[in-house]
């Protein structure tokens, strides 16, 4: 089963990565037939094969030359596998298989946000169907936690991005990211809501001063800054951690 999961996570991470750089409109059935952004021209077979295709696209593309960078999709692949490996090990029980597919989404949303600074509403409702299954069938006691963490998780994110807006005339903090916060919500429940949003302000700050050290740019209130990353992290880490963190409170 392990060994399935991963196999199928480096699949997931190469359509997730394929799906992310697709041209300007998101395209499920491009992304699974593959074609250079560039020129459109369909790739070789073995370029869909997870990491042997990566390795294959060091070469420009024969249509028009253009340059494929490697290592974004290996990365790609690899957490599409490492989301396999630690739903196997610190799902909750009877969860495995709806784990994964959150977490591939969250990936999914992850890769899209730092590629185009989006987060797709179409990628969150697909995530937020997987919760609604998720309770249906493992905890149907529970149901008003998770919807009041749905509702929570998208009005708190709500008020601060019309907050900052009424406060500095312009916009600080996508639609997305509030429909994000929800749709973990749904799968956490309203509880770990404070540890999800501690953990992704956290991890973005880092990765935030860990940018400008690295690059040297300045970054400023006008910088565009991708923070549907972290907030997936942190619903992921939240999610396999859930049950450790409600005993400990």
């Amino acid at each position: 089963m392990l060994l399935l999961l991963t196999l199928t996570g480096l699949i997931a991470g190469s359509l997730i990565y394929r799906l992310a750089t697709s041209g300007t409109d998101i395209s499920l059935h491009r992304a699974a037939l593959g074609a250079c952004d560039a020129c459109g021209r369909p790739v070789r077979p073995i370029e869909l094969i997870p990491v042997a295709g990566s390795l294959a696209a060091r070469q420009p593309c024969p249509g028009c030359g253009t340059e494929r960078p490697v290592w974004p999709r290996l990365a790609c692949e690899a957490m599409g596998g490492l989301v396999a490996i630690t739903a196997w090990a610190f799902a909750p029980a009877g969860t495995l298989l709806l784990s994964c597919l959150f977490g591939w989404t969250l990936l999914a949303l992850s890769v899209v946000d730092l590629k185009r600074y989006i987060l797709p509403d179409g990628l969150n409702a697909l995530g937020a169907g997987f919760g609604l299954v998720m309770i249906w069938l493992t905890r149907p006691e529970a149901w008003a936690d998770h919807m009041i963490g749905a509702a929570a998780g998208y009005l708190v994110f709500l008020a601060v991005e019309l907050a900052y807006r009424h406060g500095r005339r312009r916009d600080g903090l996508g639609r997305g990211d509030a429909k994000l916060l929800g749709m973990i919500g749904l799968w956490t429940g309203w509880i770990q809501l404070p540890d999800i949003l501690l953990i992704a302000s956290l991890s973005g700050l880092i990765a935030a001063l860990a940018s400008t050290r690295l690059t040297g740019r300045t970054l400023d209130g006008g910088s565009a800054i991708a923070f549907g990353p972290w907030l997936a992290l942190a619903g992921w880490i939240s999610w396999l951690s859930g049950p450790i963190l409600v005993a400990a409170y």
